[in-house]
C-alpha cells in the first residue's frame, strides 16, 4: 500500500514539475533578449505564478489523504527542486520550508488573550529557557523590545507596497531587534543564537507544525540532550512518539499546539538564472494560495 502511495506521489510530482519545466523555459528563451532589472522582475512574477500553482495542484491532487499530503510535504521540504534543461546554463531552483516550524514569536504578546493562553505559555517558556541556556545579560530589556515590536502597528514597505500589520513577520525584522538589544545591553552572546531554529514569524498562527521543528527546539522544550538526539530526530518524524521514546519531558507537549498533521503554510524561495545573472524571489503559500511575494533582486 505504501509503495503504491509513494509511486502516486512521485508520478504526481514528476507530472507537475515537467509541466512547470516546459512553461518556465519557454519564458527563459523569450527572456534572453532583455536583461533589464524590470524584465527580471517580470520574469520572477511569471515564475511565482507557476511555482505556486504547481504546489496548489500537488496538494489538491491528493485530496484529504493525510499520508499523501505528508509525503508531498516531506518531498518539498527535504530537497530543493532543481529544473535545468540539457545543454543550457539556465536553471530554476525552488526551496520550501514549513512556515510554522517553530514557536511564533508573536505569541509572547498574547498574555491577556484567554483563548491564546497555551500559545503564550509555550512562547514564554521557550524565551525563559533560551535566556538560561545562553546566559542572556538583560532578559527584561530584550523582552520589552520584542513586545514593543509585537504590539506596535507599523507601516512597512514591501515590494513597492505599503502594508499595515501588527507583529513581527520576518526573521530579518527580528534580527534588527536583536541587534538593537545587543548594542544597548552590550550582550554579544545573543548574536550567536540560531533564533530561526526556535521561533517562527507567522502573524496570526495558532499551531506549530510539530513534526517539522528543529532538533534544537525539541531538545530545549522537552529537556533532552541535544548531542544525543541531534542525529536521531529528523524533519517529518513523529514528534509525540519521539519524545516518549527518548524520555523527554512530556508536560510541555500540547496536542492543541503541536499539530500531528502537516499545516499547509509554506515559505518558499525561488532562485533562477537570467541573462548571465542570478535572481531570487520569495513567497508564502497559505490559505490555499500564494501570498507575500517579495522580489530579492540580483543575488
Amino acid at each position: 500500500m505504501r509503495k503504491g502511495i509513494v509511486l502516486f506521489i512521485t508520478l504526481s510530482i514528476i507530472i507537475a514539475m515537467l509541466g512547470l519545466v516546459g512553461i518556465i523555459f519557454s519564458y527563459l528563451d523569450k527572456a534572453k533578449k532583455n536583461s533589464s532589472h524590470t524584465s527580471a522582475m517580470i520574469q520572477a512574477n511569471l515564475f511565482f505564478v507557476d511555482t505556486s500553482n504547481a504546489i496548489k495542484i500537488l496538494l489538491k491532487r491528493v485530496g484529504k489523504s493525510k499520508d499523501k499530503k505528508k509525503m508531498i510535504a516531506d518531498t518539498i521540504y527535504l530537497a530543493p527542486i532543481v529544473l535545468q534543461p540539457e545543454d543550457s546554463d539556465a536553471f530554476v531552483n525552488a526551496e520550501c520550508r514549513p512556515l510554522n516550524a517553530g514557536v511564533d514569536i508573536n505569541w509572547l504578546g498574547q498574555e491577556n488573550n484567554k483563548s491564546m493562553q497555551p500559545q503564550y505559555e509555550i512562547a514564554q517558556l521557550l524565551f525563559d529557557k533560551i535566556v538560561d541556556e545562553y546566559s542572556i545579560e538583560d532578559a527584561s530589556l530584550l523582552l520589552d523590545k520584542l513586545l514593543e515590536a509585537i504590539k506596535q502597528n507599523n507601516e512597512i514597505e514591501s515590494n513597492y507596497r505599503v502594508l499595515d500589520r501588527i507583529g513581527i513577520d520576518s526573521l530579518k525584522e527580528f534580527k534588527d531587534i536583536i541587534r538593537d538589544y545587543q548594542f544597548e545591553a552590550d550582550d554579544t552572546k545573543v548574536g550567536d543564537i540560531l533564533w530561526k531554529k526556535y521561533f517562527s514569524f507567522d502573524i496570526g498562527s495558532t499551531l506549530i507544525d510539530g513534526n517539522y521543528i528543529s532538533s534544537e527546539l525539541v531538545a530545549i522544550l522537552f529537556d533532552m540532550d541535544f548531542d544525543v538526539i541531534k542525529d536521531e530526530w529528523f524533519m517529518g518524524g513523529d514528534l509525540n512518539q519521539f519524545i516518549s521514546a527518548h524520555n523527554g519531558d512530556r508536560k510541555n507537549y500540547n496536542n492543541k499546539i503541536f499539530s500531528p498533521d502537516i499545516i499547509e503554510r509554506l515559505s518558499c524561495k525561488v532562485t533562477y538564472s537570467y541573462k548571465d545573472n542570478i535572481y531570487a524571489f520569495g513567497f508564502d503559500y497559505l490559505d490555499e494560495g500564494a501570498k507575500r511575494f517579495e522580489f530579492y533582486g540580483n543575488q
